[in-house]
Formats: C-alpha cells, structure tokens, sequence
C-alpha cells in the first residue's frame, strides 16, 4: 500500500496567507504526497499570484466562486486512482501525518478509508501557537463508527486518508449544502465502507473567528453554530426517512426480535435528540417504550443517558415548556417508560456539573431543575393517576 498514489486536495477562497502555511506543512511530509492540487474557488486576493511562485510542486485548479463541495468536487474529478487526502486550507499537518495514515492500509488491507486524531490551535497577535486538546473525541471499534460519527462528527477531512474508489462508489459532495457537507460525505463514507484508525494525532485543526464559507455563502462566526444545527437538521431528517432501523444497531451485538426493535429505536431517537429533533426522537422513545416490558438493558440505558450530550447543548429543554411536558409524558408508568426518562435525567448531571465549572450558576441550576423535574416525573405521575382513579370512583 505505500507506494499507492496519494493526491492532496486543497480547496481555497481568500486565504493566501494562510493557505502557504499549510502548504508548508504538507511540504514537510516524511512521506511526501505524489500530488497536490489546490483547487482555487474564486478568489479575490492573491491566492494565484502567490501559488505561481511555488511552480509544478502545486497543481491549480480554478473556478468561479460555487463553495467547498464544488470545489471538491472538481479536484476529485481531476484526481488519479488512488488515495485521497482532503486538507483544509487554515489547518497545519503534522509531519508524519501521511505516513501514519498510509502505513494503517498495510495493517488492515481491508480498510476503504482511515483516520486519525487532530488537535485544536490557535495563533495570537505575536504570531505564538497555542495547542489545544481534541475537544469531542470518540474511540470507537470499526463496527461502532458509523452510529457514533451520527452521534456527532469527531473525524475531519485532514485526519482522513480515503480511496478514491470508495468517493467514486458515494458519489459527488452536495453542492447544495453550505455547511455540514464534509459531515454529510462522512456519514456516507462510513455507512459504505470499513474504517481503520489511530489515535496519534495527524493535524492540528485551526480556531479563529473569521468569517466561514466562501462568497455568498459566508457566515459570521456568531452565526456559527445555529447554521451547522440548521443543516444537521436537515442531513438527519433525510437520515431519519431512509436508512433502516437496523443500521442503528452495531454488527457485533446479536440482537432479534422485540429486543432488536427497542435497541434500534432507542438508538435513533437519542441521535434525534443530539440534533436537536425532538419530535423524532419522542416519537422513538415512546415506540420503544411500548415495544416490550422488559426492564431496559445496562446498553440500552447508556443510549439514553448520552441524549442530551450533543456538542451544541441541550439549552431548549430549559426554554420549551413544551418540550419538557413531552419528555416528562414518556414516563406513562411502565417500567420502561420511568427508565427512559430516568436515565435523561441522569445524563444531565454531567452538563449541570460543566456549568458550575465554567462559573454559569443560573444556568446550572436551570438544568438542574430540569433534571429534578424528569427523575421525579414518573413518581408524579402515577400519583396523578391514582388520584384521578380516586376521584373517578
């Protein structure tokens, strides 16, 4: 497998300066790529005066303005068989990244795409680096990939090695996406292939507050992450219609029948809540609550608790009302039902815990309300019932 043909692909838009930087850094390569190709989308500053200085050792692409996915798209088209390596035009490569990432085909030759692990920088005034940890990370066996990438997107394109055949066999980026298409294609990729990883660190992934996208396109970094939700949203609304119920349930665990249904469900539903759908994942929930009356497994429980783990918050159980009564509703009295909502309170403790920490005492104590409201909801609730019961007679 190594002396597989290895193009890079970088896509760019009015990043010259910082677009050089990670060129360096792929210069650097212990083992160098075979090709790179940047693919120039309409820039406006210098970004091809300055590529012209570095002669044959980059290849251009250029066109108008369309966005990454377009961008990607044609660098794919112009690219040889092989592997592919995506790289962002602000993000620094570690030296040993392609290498490390090539030398995981020659130990799994069974592997269609491979990845590795990133760290956070950024760069202040005086020009100093400052490294951050990973931020959300999931080590995951092959099998588990494709449910925790829907859990949520820890993999980048720069920690990613990907055969060529395997973007052919999913086809094209979605031009019609201005976020959230890199995770659109993961999601793809890992629903298609099998997957190879490290935890050695392959790239280092840049934080700044400029402006994301490109042209038209562009947000601010405000607006950041209300768009990635938006456009999660929409991915995991088409997911939620088409994949079957089966693939949310990991190939080694040996489930059928009512057990498999639950298992499934409650799967899906806590993926739902993590993107914030929660007219999906109730309605999971409460399908998975009436499957059987076995008491939930220990798996099962720990799918639930982690619905409301998502990298975005879970702010909107604070905020809906409505929301809240819904969540509390699912504990009907059956022994399922209380275990369901039981285990979503206890996966807010970690994020009242994260609050006190971060000092936000209002907040915490609003989760934690909330908490108290939906571990106590089926006590409450058969209190009710009895008491109308009584009435009744």
């Amino acid at each position: 497998m190594s002396c597989q043909f290895v193009t890079v692909l970088i896509p760019t838009y009015n990043r010259s300066e910082l677009l050089l930087a990670t060129l360096a850094s792929v210069f650097a390569q212990s083992r160098l790529p075979d090709e790179i190709v940047v693919i120039n989308d309409g820039s406006t500053d210098d970004t091809l005066k300055r590529l012209s200085m570095l002669g044959d050792r980059v290849r251009v692409l250029t066109q108008e303005n369309q966005g990454k996915s377009a961008a990607l798209n044609l660098g794919l088209r112009h690219a040889r068989d092989g592997l592919i390596w995506i790289v962002d035009d602000d993000d620094l490569m570690d030296p040993d990244a392609l290498q490390t990432l090539v030398d995981l085909f020659g130990h799994d030759a069974g592997a269609e795409f491979v990845y590795g692990r990133h760290e956070r920088f950024s760069v202040n005034p005086s020009g100093e680096i400052r490294r951050f940890d990973t931020g959300y990370w999931c080590e995951c066996l092959p099998g588990e990939f494709l449910i925790a990438t829907m859990e949520d997107m820890f993999v980048h394109q720069p920690g990613m090695l990907v055969r060529k055949s395997l973007y052919d066999r999913v086809g094209p980026f979605d031009i019609s996406r201005a976020r959230s298409q890199d995770y659109e294609m993961l999601i793809r990729l890992a629903r298609s292939a099998t997957v190879a990883s490290t935890e050695d660190v392959v790239f280092l992934q840049r934080v700044h507050d400029g402006e994301r996208g490109a042209g038209e396109r562009a947000i601010s970094s405000d607006q950041r992450d209300s768009k990635w939700v938006e456009n999660d949203q929409s991915i995991f609304r088409n997911i939620y219609a088409s994949f079957d119920l089966k693939e949310y349930i990991p190939p080694h665990m040996e489930l059928t029948g009512p057990a498999a249904l639950r298992y499934a469900l409650l799967s899906r539903g806590e993926i739902m809540a993590r993107k914030k759908l929660w007219d999906l994942a109730i309605a999971d929930f409460g399908a998975a609550r009436d499957v059987t009356t076995d008491p939930l497994s220990e798996a099962e429980t720990r799918i639930v608790r982690r619905s409301l783990a998502g990298k975005y918050g879970c702010d909107e159980i604070i905020t809906d009302r409505a929301l809240m009564l819904a969540l509390e509703r699912l504990a009907d009295g059956s022994r399922p039902g209380l275990q369901i909502v039981s285990s979503l309170a206890l996966g807010l403790r970690w994020r009242v815990l994260n609050e006190l920490r971060g000092g936000h005492m209002l907040k915490a104590l609003a989760l934690f309300l909330c908490m108290i409201k939906l571990r106590f909801a089926g006590a409450i609730r058969v209190k009710r019932d009895v008491r109308r019961t009584k009435l009744a007679d």
